[in-house]
């Protein structure tokens, strides 16, 4: 009882002064279009598109939504069941072994559960204490057996008293049953922004009391948010803390942990209507005003915090609103008269490498056949014949065809979300072994000492990393404050490459640094800016096989590696991706095709902001260094710069009109200049023995002119911090190779 009281306590302290029996009076009538500001609306917009993809699916959903149409596919109650199996009665036992309470708990990746800290406050409880799986009534109503799991706090145990939750592992498996813990799934936290809007309706799987599982439905609306929690109006008694709270959608939005009571003269009043006298009344007897639950955003974060590192912890780091989403078990359909393919029968969901696991796959397949029987008064059964059966084949077996096509076509690429397997730019990339043949990494100057953001996890090839992000062939550097990456730097092999069909673009956090540091979708909506891959996709498909190309390229799609770069620019930028293959295909050394390049955006102080982010500076002007091997066996280097900033002053960020594409300049520039732009030092040839990249640059040998060359033309003077010497490209042949 008195964690009850604490938690109460705590949680009329966030309330302050907000009036939460006024607010949920108000919104029980008001869909989430008249409740919610433009920002929260465009945050569940987005989650939704990245949840079902930018599909007219998704569009449909969000209008449905903040318009208050209740309305569902009826796969909502599969989908639902299905989310169901991962949540758990905790049995809370004293040192003796006695029980001394009930929670509610449910998984949140494989072999770990999350519930309250005042469910279990330490790892002495939580070794003593279990969790019931399958405590609830089958369809027919009758008790199903359930399964205990002993918990493991020795392999896992995390908790904070301040936003009430705690974490702690759980035996593969059964002590009493013969089921492994993985057949009971699991629920993905999500961290992005997005889940649920003011006004819609949230569903609470809980253990009321310790009794079989239940779930409250409706009369659950989300009122109000705060920094820490969600307020929302459901019914919950006590054994309910730890429970998932559900969007429409079967996303967690947050734990479940306490609520806020009437009071009458400070005192927490009861159903019946007198004033809670803790020594004889239980928490089933307060009468709730509004209940309360900590965000699983904050949850999240918080775990990053205190051990982004722990191997059973990364699937929640890594899950995204496309992977973690709960589908209906696969064959929860009638299949009449004929089998669909195995494929579809016995799928999973999957996200980051971990399997959401389908009940329904280890039943073994069956096959099904529907006939007509008809039944006489007597009792005596005749067969009677199908009624269009011909075109009920027809169409199964045409869309089980479909299926299989689409199977073919879908292309699985592997995840590590552990990240242990990166090793990142090579180096040595151009002529493995010779030192004198190297491309560095940049280094910061003294402009961005301390700007870097430092990595949260350990670098397992290289301790004494503080700041570099690898990924397959390229690494990264963040700028904590901008949010953005200082420098791309990648290993390109034109020879290696597969023609590959493209996946959709999975874009991910990286947790390996702080998820404030990085710029995630919540930007790129209602805008005309895309997700502008710094290394490029298309630059990283090669490999040693057709699977470690798809994995280098799929890399490419982190937070990390992304900026804003204008639609008609991203979409049309022939001239700027062309750069690296016409440099090699012109000026290579014979039969090698590879090249290294270095590429980030200018960070300047003065760089504009979009009014409904306006914490977030975005770039406008983009550089790259591209070094290879001419002819002769020798490094060379040449550098770049494009400049959106024209485009973005004369059209904005959320004007969709045309423009002429020569609008989005390119110049070529000497690589001393990307240098005093950026804060970097570029250097070549080896660790020993390096020396500055500028000095294997084309262009310090090139004395400036002010006159017009074939193929480009010298700025006359220096507009908008142009500067004498940059070459306006107008063609790749314009480009100075020597």
């Amino acid at each position: 009882m008195y964690a009850l009281l604490e938690q109460i306590a705590k949680a009329k302290q966030r309330q302050g002064a907000t009036d939460l029996r006024r607010l949920a009076d108000n919104a029980r009538d008001k869909p989430p279009a008249e409740l919610e500001t433009r920002r929260h609306l465009d945050e569940r917009r987005e989650f939704l598109r990245e949840s079902l993809g930018d599909t007219r699916e998704s569009t449909l959903s969000f209008e449905r939504i903040i318009a208050g149409n209740e309305l569902q596919d009826v796969n909502y109650l599969a989908r639902g069941e299905r989310a169901a199996r991962a949540v758990a009665r905790v049995a809370i036992r004293a040192a003796s072994g006695r029980l001394e309470g009930w929670g509610t708990g449910f998984l949140i990746a494989p072999g770990v559960l999350l519930t309250n800290n005042h469910v279990l406050p330490d790892a002495r409880q939580a070794q003593r204490s279990e969790a019931h799986f399958g405590y609830e009534l089958d369809v027919d109503g009758n008790p199903q057996s359930f399964e205990t799991f002993a918990l493991e706090p020795e392999r896992l145990f995390r908790t904070s008293e301040q936003l009430d939750f705690t974490v702690v592992a759980v035996r593969a498996k059964a002590e009493n049953g013969p089921s492994a813990l993985s057949s009971y799934g699991c629920l993905p936290l999500v961290a992005a922004l997005g889940k649920v809007s003011e006004g819609e309706w949230l569903t609470i799987v809980q253990h009321p009391r310790g009794e079989r599982k239940q779930l409250c439905i409706r009369e659950n609306q989300l009122i109000k948010r705060d920094t820490d929690v969600l307020w929302y109006s459901t019914d919950t008694l006590g054994g309910s803390s730890g429970s998932p709270v559900f969007n429409n959608d079967w996303f967690v939005v947050a734990l479940h942990h306490s609520g806020v009571p009437e009071e009458r003269d400070g005192r927490i009043q009861t159903i019946s209507g007198r004033d809670f006298d803790p020594s004889r009344d239980k928490e089933e007897d307060i009468r709730w005003i509004a209940n309360e639950g900590i965000r699983v955003s904050r949850i999240v974060d918080s775990l990053k915090s205190s051990d982004p590192a722990h191997p059973l912890l990364q699937p929640v780091f890594a899950a995204t609103p496309g992977t973690a989403r709960i589908e209906a078990p696969a064959g929860r359909v009638a299949q009449a008269v004929v089998d669909l393919p195995t494929e579809r029968r016995n799928r999973a969901s999957s996200f980051a490498g971990v399997t959401v696991m389908d009940a329904s796959a280890a039943v073994p397949a069956a096959r099904e056949v529907v006939v007509r029987l008809g039944i006489d008064t007597a009792g005596s059964a005749r067969l009677l014949p199908m009624p269009a059966v011909g075109s009920v084949v027809r169409e199964l077996v045409g869309e089980a065809a479909r299926s299989s096509a689409q199977a073919v076509q879908t292309v699985d690429v592997p995840f590590n979300a552990r990240y242990d397997d990166r090793r990142g730019y090579a180096e040595d990339f151009l002529a493995p072994g010779q030192e004198g043949l190297q491309v560095l990494l940049p280094e910061l100057g003294p402009g961005l000492s301390g700007q870097a953001e430092p990595l949260l996890i350990a670098d397992p090839f290289d301790p004494a990393n503080q700041f570099v992000l690898k990924y397959h062939n390229f690494s990264v550097v963040m700028h904590a404050q901008r949010r953005f990456a200082i420098y791309s730097a990648a290993n390109i092999d034109f020879g290696g490459r597969f023609d590959l069909s493209r996946p959709p673009d999975v874009w991910r956090t990286d947790p390996r640094i702080r998820q404030q540091a990085q710029v995630a979708n919540f930007y790129y909506a209602r805008n005309q800016f895309d997700r502008g891959h710094l290394t490029r996709r298309e630059d990283l498909e090669f490999g040693a096989t057709r699977r470690d190309a798809l994995i280098s390229a799929a890399d490419t799609c982190h937070w990390s590696n992304c900026t804003p770069q204008h639609a008609r620019f991203n979409q049309s930028k022939t001239l700027w991706q062309g750069i690296e293959r016409y440099l090699l295909e012109e000026s290579i050394q014979d039969r090698a095709f590879r090249a290294q390049v270095l590429t980030g955006p200018v960070l300047d102080d003065d760089d504009p902001v979009w009014e409904r982010h306006g914490e977030i500076q975005y770039p406008v002007r983009f550089w790259k260094v591209v070094a290879a091997l001419n002819d002769s066996g020798k490094l060379f280097a040449t550098a770049y710069l494009l400049d959106q900033s024209e485009v973005v002053a004369r059209y904005g960020v959320e004007a969709a009109g045309e423009q002429p594409f020569g609008a989005f300049k390119t110049f070529q520039v000497p690589v001393a200049e990307i240098e005093r732009l950026t804060g970097l030092l570029f250097f070549g040839g080896g660790a020993a023995s390096k020396t500055r990249l500028s000095e294997a640059d084309p262009l310090a040998a090139v004395r400036p002119r002010r006159r017009a060359r074939v193929g480009a033309r010298w700025q006359e003077a220096e507009p908008a911090g142009q500067r004498e010497g940059y070459y306006l490209l107008e063609s790749l042949d314009a480009i100075v190779r020597d």
